[in-house]
């Protein structure tokens, strides 16, 4: 019997099931890599569809609490205003002045989304929402060290944006609340006109609530603006690790 052919033929048998074995290990490793890049794409998507939907409220939100001299009902000779009548009254240019302040208000929110909107999609492309990982100012700190300097820069400066936006569009709103109210109690129709006001100022109220609300925080609590629940970004993404 020649012992030493099958010592050659158990050799290469062994070596060809290492290579499988070793085949099969990496095909497994690539396949939970695409897994996790699946699963980490189709939570940005999610999140970026999510904030889609709730900017169309949004838009609806700042249209009617800005423009309220055109949208509160009033009074004109015993039946409501249209919208052309409340624009062409003669009142010595007191509601053209609100009206003026409405889009001054209105442009100053649209300022507002566009800052929040772009914070919201830097959050998403950069930081993950892991309820695994802590949420404490401190070690979201320790995660985002992982990230590039200037992204982590840009990440602060936004938020500071979001902040100071904020405060200049509460300055607008309480201006425009106070002279648009003047114009619309002169012309008081009934109850509805009541209840509209305070309902679109509601609307805008809230809003400046919101925004505090995600700012005023300690420096690493990143909250999202849009996501129906407030979660808070505290990791990073697979993908941006450097």
């Amino acid at each position: 019997m020649d012992l030493s052919g099958i010592s050659v033929d158990l050799q290469d048998n062994t070596k060809d099931i290492e290579n499988n074995v070793e085949n099969n290990v990496i095909e497994t490793d690539m396949e939970k890599l695409s897994v996790d890049d699946s699963s980490q794409m189709t939570q940005d998507s999610e999140q970026k569809m999510n904030v889609l939907i709730t900017l169309i409220f949004e838009v609806y939100r700042v249209l009617m609490g800005s423009m309220l001299v055109l949208f509160v009902p009033q009074d004109c000779n015993g039946s409501i205003c249209t919208i052309q009548d409340n624009f062409n009254r003669d009142d010595s240019g007191l509601t053209k002045s609100a009206f003026a302040l409405n889009l001054l208000t209105m442009l100053a929110f649209v300022v507002l989304y566009k800052i929040e909107v772009s914070r919201e999609h830097l959050l998403i492309d950069n930081l993950d929402v892991n309820p695994n990982e802590e949420r404490t100012n401190e070690k979201v700190g320790e995660n985002i060290e992982k990230l590039d300097l200037e992204i982590k820069n840009k990440i602060w400066k936004y938020d500071d944006y979001y902040k100071n936006t904020g405060y200049t569009c509460m300055g607008i709103f309480g201006l425009n609340s106070i002279l648009s109210s003047v114009v619309i109690f002169n012309h008081y129709l009934n109850d509805k006109t009541i209840t509209v006001l305070l309902t679109n100022l509601l609307f805008m109220g809230l809003k400046i609530n919101e925004v505090f609300t995600i700012v005023y925080t300690e420096k690493n609590i990143f909250l999202s603006a849009f996501l129906t629940r407030k979660v808070q970004f505290n990791d990073i993404d697979k993908d941006k690790l450097n």
